[in-house]
């Protein structure tokens, strides 16, 4: 993120690169817990950041579970878990998720 802000000359307070970044963080990590929790027998996630005409795009490819329901609501305010998918398709431009197999992709866009 912090080359991403060089290179488009953006600031660190910057509301479209921090909603990215947010996007970024909520499915990043949701990649890295469940691949983890479901035991991928030590296959890498791979994580791709590219900037083109002023839309930040990234990618995840990881070898966890499928997700069954993307547009899954927010949930309660009390709950502890369960936001990640809702914050990213509320912060990004694009959220896209596909399964092949046994891989999932991930694509998330905010235009800058």
């Amino acid at each position: 993120m912090e080359l991403l802000r060089e290179r488009t000359g953006r600031q660190a307070d910057d509301r479209n690169l921090i909603l990215f970044e947010t996007g970024l963080a909520e499915i990043g990590s949701n990649v890295l817990i469940y691949t983890g929790k479901h035991g991928t027998g030590g296959l890498p996630v791979e994580y791709e950041l590219r900037l083109e005409a002023n839309t930040a795009t990234a990618s995840f490819t990881d070898w966890g579970p499928p997700i069954h329901n993307l547009t899954r609501a927010m949930p309660a305010p009390t709950s502890e878990a369960g936001r990640g998918l809702a914050i990213a398709r509320k912060v990004l431009d694009e959220l896209g998720y596909k399964r092949n197999g046994e891989v999932n992709t991930w694509r998330l866009v905010k235009r800058l």
